[in-house]
């Protein structure tokens, strides 16, 4: 857990400052970086859903998933800003999707939070390490975890391929929830460049890792 841990940390001080400041200027390239990584892993994750051999029932966990995850993230958009302004319970709740997303794969916990509203807000507070809404995040990222993980690892060791499909499922609908408007013309060729950049990011990465 140390260098896990450690690693992390380090990923997301060398990075908040730099997303936070492509959020506010080109927050549309982001969202298509984010889904070319996510699309990139596609094929690996395919491969390992289909090593203990496919079912058609599979296709079936794919679709219900994407289905509960776009229509689910409406549910989880519930907590408004009082005046402008998110508390320490509203943060304590967007640690708690974010372990969600970081127990459970497919799930993207970044995904959720921009839809809802959240994610500016929390990528602004660790830039500034503001204390008042890492703490209460915190709090409900270690709650998520300890409830989750147990029971995530079981279910993916006693259902390999119907988890892993139904993760496939969990990715497509979060990339719905986030998909940009885009625009005919040079800025079409710009973001087909991010996308194509995210995806060829995603496969050297796994490439690296698997060495």
């Amino acid at each position: 857990m140390l260098p896990l841990a450690c690693g992390g940390l380090i990923g997301v001080l060398a990075f908040s400052c730099v997303m936070e400041w492509l959020m506010l200027t080109s927050p549309d390239q982001v969202k298509l970086l984010f889904l070319g990584l996510v699309a990139g892993s596609f094929p690996a994750l395919i491969r390992e859903a289909n090593t203990g051999g496919f079912r058609l029932r599979y296709i079936l966990a794919t679709a219900l998933a994407i289905v509960v995850m776009y229509q689910g993230a409406a549910l989880l958009a519930w907590p408004k800003a009082i005046d402008g302004l998110f508390t320490a319970l509203h943060y304590a709740y967007f640690g708690l999707i974010y372990a969600v997303g970081s127990i459970i794969p497919g799930i993207s916990s970044s995904f959720i939070l921009i839809h809802i509203g959240a994610y500016d807000d929390l990528l602004r507070a660790i830039a500034t390490a503001h204390i008042p809404v890492l703490l209460p995040a915190s709090l409900g990222f270690g709650l998520g975890a300890l409830l989750l993980v147990r029971v995530v690892e079981r279910v993916f060791t006693r259902y390999h391929g119907l988890a892993y499909y139904s993760t496939l499922g969990f990715l497509l609908g979060s990339a719905l929830l986030i998909w940009p408007n885009l625009t005919l013309g040079w800025t079409l060729l710009v973001d087909l460049a991010v996308f194509l950049g995210g995806v060829l990011l995603s496969v050297l990465l796994l490439k690296f890792c698997a060495r």
